[in-house]
C-alpha cells in the first residue's frame, strides 16, 4: 500500500522553555529547575509527531536567522520534507516563551514573527510544486484569512482537510462547514458556539454539527475524547491517566497521531484511540511531540487491527461509548 501523503501547514516557532521549581514564588522572581530550547509551534509539533509515524511535508515560514536554521536542522533530523519551508526576509522566526509548573502545566507568550506573513501565495506555490496531498492539517495560529484560503484550496482538490480550531479567533465558526474534520477542546467548543455553560460533550458535538461541521472531535482532557463522524455516528474514547512531565504539545501530538492513524487505514474511532495513546506518551516526555523511538511503544499500546478492506476514513461505527 502506498503511503498517504500528508501536508501540515501553518505555525512554526522556537520554544524557549523555563521549568519552575517546586516552590513557586508569587513575586516577580522565581527559581527555575531547568531550561531548554526546542522546535515548536502547533504545526511543527503536529508534523514532528506525524513524521515519527508516516511521511509528511511541512509548509510554513521562519526567519532568516539562527532560530530559522535551528528549525531547519531539527526538521531534517526528523525526516520531514523541508522543501516548503519558507525563509522570511522581513520577520524573525516565531518565538514561544513557555513556563512549565512543577505539576507539568504551562503558559505561553507567543511572538508570531514570520508566522504573521503566512499568506495565500504560499499555499498556491506549494500546490504548484507538489503532488496533491491526501490530508491537509491546519490550525488557527496563523492569519485566519490564510487558513480559510488553504482550507478551500485543498478541499477543492479532493484533499481531506483536518482543522484544529485553536487558538480560537473571531470568525473561526465560519470555517466549520469548509472542512472535513474539526478537532478542538471543550472550552474552544464553548467559545465558538457561544455556549459557555454547556459542558456535555454530546451536546457540544451536536452544536458543531448544526453549525456546519461534517465531523468533529472534542478532546476532554483526562476524560479522553468524544466524536461525531462523517455519517453522524457518535462515540467516546475513554482517557487513561498519564504520568505528566509537561503537557506542552499534547493536543498537537493527539492531532498528528489521529491523522497518521487515519492515513494508515484505521477507522475514525481506532485513530482516536491511537491519538489518545500518543498524547499520554508525550505527556511523559520533555519534548512536545513524538519521536521515531516512541513508535514502537505506541504500536504496542494500539496494535493495527487486521481487516480485509480499508475503512471509510471519515466515518466509523459508534464505539467506546
Amino acid at each position: 500500500m502506498e503511503p498517504h501523503r500528508i501536508c501540515v501547514a501553518g505555525s512554526i516557532n522556537v520554544d524557549l522553555v523555563a521549568y519552575l521549581g517546586d516552590a513557586q514564588d508569587a513575586t516577580r522572581y522565581a527559581d527555575g529547575r531547568g531550561f531548554q530550547m526546542s522546535a515548536g509551534g502547533k504545526s511543527l509539533n503536529t508534523a514532528m509527531t506525524i513524521a515519527a509515524l508516516a511521511p509528511v511535508q511541512l509548509l510554513g515560514r521562519v526567519g532568516e536567522d539562527d532560530f530559522g536554521a535551528f528549525i531547519a536542522r531539527n526538521l531534517t533530523s526528523a525526516g520531514i520534507d523541508v522543501s516548503s519551508l519558507i525563509f522570511d526576509r522581513e520577520a524573525g522566526t516565531g518565538i514561544g516563551h513557555v513556563r512549565v509548573s512543577a505539576a507539568g502545566e504551562y503558559d505561553t507568550i507567543v511572538i508570531p514573527g514570520a508566522n504573521s506573513n503566512f499568506a495565500p501565495r504560499d499555499v498556491d506555490c506549494f500546490l504548484e510544486e507538489n503532488d496533491i496531498p491526501d490530508y491537509a492539517v491546519l490550525n488557527l495560529e496563523v492569519p485566519l484569512p490564510t487558513t480559510r484560503y488553504a482550507v478551500q484550496q485543498f478541499r477543492a482538490l479532493g484533499t481531506t482537510v483536518v482543522l484544529n480550531l485553536s487558538p480560537i479567533q473571531e470568525g473561526a465558526k465560519e470555517l466549520l462547514p469548509l472542512v472535513d474534520i474539526v478537532v478542538l477542546n471543550r472550552e474552544e467548543a464553548q467559545i465558538v458556539l457561544d455556549e459557555p455553560d454547556e459542558i456535555d460533550p454530546e451536546n457540544l458535538l451536536q452544536g458543531l454539527r448544526n453549525a456546519g461541521a461534517l465531523a468533529a472531535v472534542l478532546t476532554i482532557g483526562s476524560e479522553g475524547a468524544a466524536y461525531i463522524d462523517g455519517v453522524g455516528g457518535t462515540g467516546r474514547i475513554r482517557g487513561t491517566p498519564a504520568a505528566v512531565v509537561n503537557t506542552i504539545g499534547a493536543g498537537d501530538t493527539f492531532l498528528g497521531a489521529f491523522v497518521a492513524g487515519l492515513a494508515a487505514g484505521r477507522t475514525f474511532a481506532e485513530a482516536l484511540t491511537y491519538a489518545d495513546a500518543a498524547g499520554r506518551i508525550v505527556c511523559g516526555k520533555s519534548s512536545s511531540y513524538l519521536a521515531a523511538a516512541d513508535r514502537r511503544k505506541l504500536e504496542q499500546l494500539t496494535p493495527t487491527p487486521e481487516r480485509p478492506t480499508a475503512p471509510d476514513l471519515k466515518a466509523s461505527e459508534p464505539t467506546h461509548g
